[in-house]
């Protein structure tokens, strides 16, 4: 299984991209984990040929069997993140998201802060076709919510998030399963 991970923040050593790595590292350890880093260099969406770092993306995605957003609370998304939304909805980004699993994690200070943000992601991967599977994390942007090693310290924190990873990764560990029981079938002559 693959999954994609997108940061909403174009800050290198951003919180978001911190509590992008931390969740990955608590995916199951059979999901093949890689991070997107083109979101700086997405245009807005116009007519046109595809953009090459949009044609990147959507190569990517394509290949994928899921995808992993962490975003900051706004009360708008970013903008880079919004446009490579618009442009995976769009017919010319050949529907890369249709049916697949989409995990949303938005971090924010107060509980009410990250709603605007989960709707608008909500809306924009409904919209792409997407299966979208979220949550909000009550957590402050300090240092102290990672231990050395970068994984999430808080048990509730990451409770909460396993929530939404296991709801990523069911329906391709599940397709996954059944391939192996099927080719574990001896044939009947």
């Amino acid at each position: 299984m693959k999954i994609i991970g997108m940061a909403g923040s174009l800050r290198p050593g951003s919180y978001v991209r911190r509590l992008l790595e931390a969740s990955a590292r608590e995916l199951p350890a059979s999901v093949d984990f890689e991070t997107w880093d083109g979101l700086d260099r997405v245009s807005p969406f116009r007519d046109g040929p595809l953009p090459q770092r949009v044609d990147e993306l959507c190569h990517t995605l394509s290949a994928a069997d899921g995808m992993l957003i962490v975003a900051p609370a706004y009360s708008v998304l970013p903008p880079q993140l919004g446009h490579a939304l618009n442009w995976m909805a769009s017919r010319r980004g050949g529907a890369v998201l249709v049916g697949k699993p989409v995990a949303v994690v938005t971090a924010c200070l107060h509980a009410h802060e990250a709603m605007w943000t989960q709707t608008e992601l909500r809306r924009a991967l409904g919209a792409a076709g997407a299966v979208v599977y979220g949550t909000d994390l009550v957590v402050s942007p300090a240092l102290s919510q990672f231990d050395s090693d970068g994984r999430i310290i808080d048990p509730e924190f990451r409770d909460r998030l396993h929530s939404v990873l296991d709801g990523l990764c069911a329906p391709s560990l599940a397709k996954s399963a059944v391939r192996k029981a099927a080719g574990a079938v001896p044939a009947t002559t």
